[in-house]
């Protein structure tokens, strides 16, 4: 990774959250995710680790939302080596939670990210 941009990473992440091909979900991740990642948020029964945990959980994500788009609400704020970006998803075209994802990037793609839901 040449770019360690946490903004264009992050939403890089974001893209992967609404594609429905699993292989290119995977060079997404490929492409946003460093080596030494690990991910959280109150849906996951743990903060998990790697690419192959996040295509996992979105594998999941996508099999219990199939109609769920996730879309940025402007441009990521970043700061050094983080970034935030709150993103909403809906379902059927109607507002169902609203995301802030938070990441941190090292040398070769995001390190950490963390996300806050709350539904709407």
């Amino acid at each position: 990774m040449t770019d360690a941009d946490p903004g264009r990473l992050l939403l890089r992440l974001l893209s992967a959250w609404n594609e429905t091909d699993a292989g290119v979900r995977g060079e997404t991740l490929d492409e946003a995710l460093g080596a030494s990642f690990t991910y959280e948020d109150p849906h996951a029964p743990a903060p998990f680790d790697g690419a192959s945990g996040m295509e996992e959980y979105l594998n999941v994500f996508r099999a219990n939302l199939p109609d769920a788009i996730l879309l940025p609400l402007g441009a990521p704020d970043v700061t050094h080596r983080t970034a935030r970006i709150t993103a909403r998803i809906d379902r059927a075209g109607a507002p169902f939670a609203t995301v802030t994802f938070i990441g941190t990037a090292g040398d070769d793609g995001l390190t950490r990210v963390t996300g806050f839901v709350e539904s709407q």
